[in-house]
């Protein structure tokens, strides 16, 4: 089940979306980029974050205390802006679970990195790959008026995954993990 939320508190047993009301409204307009986070916005450190998250058990808590601190990588953020100020929807997707989204909205708005709505792992998915989780959140994100045009990701499994969907996927970083 996915639910679109706004600023409200979340539920953390069905919270997929979350809008931005800070960015503004994107009525009318049908184009979208999706952009993921850890590795793609957020310098990633594969070694020290894969006991927490790259196992079949996740432990997130340790994990979004780690990227909390996590510093932008500047090239992707620019190409964002650049992206947003076109007139483009900045949809977020990412493999972090929806009952942790409050980390996620705090890290982008920290870091000023503009976006229209989050789409995020549904609860229950830990055991899922990051592909098939981001293949189930596109066909939401279609469901919500979005047509995304674009992709910018790292991990090479689902920039394939992206890629078998049909999708332009620029791969940003080295991602074999």
């Amino acid at each position: 089940m996915t639910a679109k939320i706004s600023s409200s508190p979340l539920d953390q047993q069905h919270a997929t979306t979350l809008s931005n009301e800070h960015w503004g409204s994107s009525q009318g307009a049908t184009d979208a980029v999706i952009v993921d986070v850890d590795g793609t916005l957020a310098e990633l450190d594969t070694e020290t974050v894969a006991p927490w998250v790259l196992g079949a058990v996740k432990h997130w808590d340790p994990f979004f205390q780690h990227m909390a601190k996590a510093p932008v990588i500047e090239p992707v953020v620019r190409l964002v802006n650049l992206l947003k100020a076109q007139g483009q929807r900045i949809l977020i997707c990412s493999g972090r679970p929806a009952s942790h989204a409050a980390h996620t909205r705090d890290w982008l708005v920290a870091n000023a990195i503009p976006f229209d709505a989050l789409y995020l792992r549904p609860a229950g998915d830990d055991e899922v790959a990051d592909e098939e989780v981001k293949a189930k959140l596109l066909e939401c994100m279609r469901e919500d008026g979005h047509r995304p045009w674009l992709v910018i990701d790292d991990r090479d499994a689902v920039v394939a995954g992206w890629r078998r969907l049909g999708l332009t996927c620029l791969q940003c970083a080295d991602g074999d993990f």
